[in-house]
């Protein structure tokens, strides 16, 4: 009792050597702040950083020291700093598997872990997310339990893959939402409420079935809300892997990102072609640019990239076409002069500002 009345004293008194109207990080050790927590009744918000990380410090010297903010996390919190390089803080990073910074994690004064934010963000942002953990069944420990114990409910696994990308848990948003496809009615697919299963399909997805399937139904399960997150979906997955076909990172003779067909152009032409994009044209002209690189056909190259001249859409990727031609045709240097031109490249094919 004595050690929890003493780490009281010595959290208020800290805070009275406070001048700034921000959130007020607490002195001492994480054991002090724990007791604290339990004397107040209260959650210990640390916040997990790095000496060298630069949206740590963003979030700590501007995020977080606003009004705003102290009056939030004041309330709820006693709030605590530690560097997980240094002292206690690489002991408490392994304990609470912190691999990324900032690391925001809300623990119990019994030192349970309740919930983890991963990432800086602004406090408008920041806070709903902090809010999820003052609830233990929208907490990231509550899901967490669930998803271990494989009893996670269908109806639950929105809000859970939410709440896993929060904290940064990829291979789990993964693993949530291919698996709630499969539990999903034909019916149920196109519902907007399961829209966080096409939000985040991801680079690896290109052959996957509800990849093929949002593309073919994209008008009704976006509508008019998710309209242009759709269309942004589809073309950043297109062109992610249009863009390694196209500049050597993928070829014939190796495919280090095999998503399940070393030559991808066959797929990708099939889900344009079905597809509702605006741009279709531009994206199967693509297709045939990347299959000229991908397989070397340097004649090829060249006709397509001809081709992408006449295309509007294509300023927007013009340095890969660019980089292609100057693999293929490095002597050509008036022609590749022109290329620069038109897409507003400098001579190391970054874009003009």
């Amino acid at each position: 009792m004595n050690k929890i009345i003493l780490s009281v004293l010595i959290f208020l008194f800290s805070m009275n050597g406070f001048t700034q109207e921000g959130v007020k990080f607490m002195e001492g050790s994480f054991q002090e702040a724990l007791n604290v927590a339990k004397q107040q009744k209260k959650m210990v918000f640390v916040d997990v950083c790095t000496s060298w990380c630069g949206p740590c410090r963003w979030m700590s010297e501007e995020v977080l020291q606003t009004p705003e903010a102290a009056k939030y996390f004041d309330k709820y919190f006693v709030c605590f700093k530690i560097d997980a390089e240094k002292g206690e803080g690489v002991a408490f990073a392994k304990k609470y598997d912190v691999h990324a910074y900032p690391t925001f994690l809300m623990i119990l004064p019994d030192g349970t872990l309740r919930h983890k934010i991963v990432g800086a963000d602004t406090l408008h942002i920041f806070i709903p997310r902090v809010e999820r953990g003052l609830k233990e069944k929208t907490s990231w420990g509550h899901f967490m339990k669930k998803y271990s114990d494989r009893t996670l409910q269908k109806k639950e696994i929105p809000m859970a893959v939410g709440v896993f990308r929060e904290a940064g848990m990829k291979e789990e948003v993964k693993n949530l939402t291919d698996s709630l496809f499969g539990l999903l009615s034909p019916k149920e697919k196109l519902a907007a409420r399961y829209w966080v299963v096409y939000e985040e399909l991801k680079y690896s997805d290109l052959f996957a079935p509800r990849f093929k399937f949002f593309v073919e139904n994209r008008g009704e399960i976006a509508g008019k809300k998710y309209e242009e997150a759709s269309f942004r979906i589809i073309r950043t997955m297109l062109s992610d892997h249009l863009i390694n076909n196209t500049t050597g990172r993928i070829t014939s003779k190796e495919n280090p990102w095999n998503c399940g067909e070393a030559n991808e152009m066959p797929c990708m032409r099939s889900l344009i072609k079905v597809s509702d994009l605006p741009d279709k044209e531009f994206f199967l002209v693509w297709c045939d640019l990347a299959e000229a690189c991908y397989f070397g056909q340097a004649d090829q190259v060249k006709e397509y990239i001809r081709k992408m001249t006449t295309l509007p859409e294509a300023m927007e990727f013009g340095r890969s076409f660019v980089w292609a031609f100057q693999q293929y045709f490095p002597d050509e240097k008036g022609e590749l002069t022109r290329l620069r031109e038109l897409w507003n490249l400098d001579e190391n094919n970054y874009r003009k500002r």
